[in-house]
């Protein structure tokens, strides 16, 4: 009877309704913060989630990845919005400077989540969206080079979720070194196209623009991931 009087509150289907914020926590800044900080990394692995589904859809053509990447990004969305409204009203209280510091990175780092989100959503979705409607296919070696970058990009947003709950100075150190990488890669993968496009090869011609196009809008989103690491 208590069973069917009072049962499980049902999961939580929704990943754009906030989990963790708060309210009565706001009266105690600490745990605010670290309420904050746990809802945007939640926002953090929505992006991840978002990268690889583009990714599967680059390789792949399927069209509704495109459409689940876009929903997704609505959720990004509406938890950077309930973030910044969270930790605005606890700003509104009596912080430390340290406290206040950390309120900032908090509303910095969810600002370039949500920047992420927006590369994605119209930067990248929309190259995946013409591959798949006209059929195209990279070339083997630009499949490699587009997913080695892609593994890279997602590898550099975990390490960035560290940095934010850690604030490790040497792994800061690291992800801020490990720019020129993003660079280097980016600039080789765009020298190895060239080289294929003068070398007539049919499959890089159709796919020229698109290629170049989605190495540029990774480059763009590992530059909001580094970010991160700035004040540490």
């Amino acid at each position: 009877m208590l069973v069917r009087l009072l049962p499980d509150k049902p999961p939580e289907t929704d990943p754009s309704r906030p989990r963790y914020l708060d309210e009565s926590a706001l009266e105690t800044p600490s745990l605010a913060l670290a309420d904050a900080a746990r809802e945007t990394l939640r926002m953090g692995d929505l992006v991840e989630g978002m990268l690889r589904k583009v990714m599967d859809a680059m390789m792949t053509n399927d069209k509704s990845l495109v459409d689940q990447v876009s929903r997704m990004d609505d959720g990004v969305d509406l938890l950077d919005e309930a973030i910044k409204l969270y930790v605005t009203k606890l700003t509104r209280g009596s912080l430390d400077e340290r406290e206040g510091h950390r309120a900032m990175e908090i509303i910095a780092f969810a600002i370039n989540l949500e920047h992420i989100g927006d590369i994605i959503e119209k930067g990248l979705l929309p190259q995946v969206t013409k591959k798949a409607s006209l059929g195209l296919k990279f070339s083997e070696d630009g499949y490699e080079e587009l997913k080695k970058l892609f593994h890279l990009t997602i590898d550099n947003l975990r390490i960035a979720q560290t940095i934010f709950v850690t604030r490790d100075f040497k792994l800061a150190k690291q992800m801020m070194e490990g720019k020129v990488e993003v660079r280097r890669m980016e600039k080789q993968s765009s020298e190895r196209h060239l080289e294929r496009l003068r070398d007539g090869r049919a499959d890089s011609l159709q796919t020229s623009t698109l290629h170049l196009d989605m190495l540029r809008e990774l480059k763009r989103i590992n530059a909001h991931i580094v970010s991160v690491a700035h004040p540490i």
